[in-house]
């Protein structure tokens, strides 16, 4: 029995492991997310790909693209309502993301991979 193929496949895995690659972050359900961002108003301020009174969520994407603290971070910042810099320079509260039931953490976590998803 040849015990080449099992030994470099077992190589390969390793060595991906080894550098660091990662999966593609994905929305496990992008129309929910959508429909939640649509809910909570965030389209007003924000463009998919173009920014308006806040950034678009292709530049969040790209802001945030490898860093491994990035649905954390970004759980955090649409959950606080910690103060944030318009487009105009002014400043306001982030509007915190409401679910049903309150405080979803699978969906804010399924808005936030939605966003970072963004190409």
């Amino acid at each position: 029995m040849n015990k080449a193929p099992g030994i470099i496949f077992s190589l390969s895995v390793a060595a991906l492991l080894t550098v660091g690659v990662s999966a593609p972050v994905v929305a496990q359900d992008v129309d929910a997310a959508r429909a939640l961002a649509q809910s909570n108003n965030c389209l007003q301020c924000h463009g998919i790909k173009k920014d308006k009174d806040g950034p678009a969520f292709l530049k969040t994407a790209e802001k945030y693209k490898g860093k491994a603290n990035a649905e954390d971070e970004l759980v955090k910042h649409i959950t606080s309502g910690k103060k944030v810099k318009l487009a105009d320079g002014t400043q306001e509260e982030h509007k915190i993301v409401k679910t049903i039931p309150p405080n979803d953490a699978a969906q804010m976590k399924n808005l936030v991979k939605w966003i970072l998803a963004t190409q």
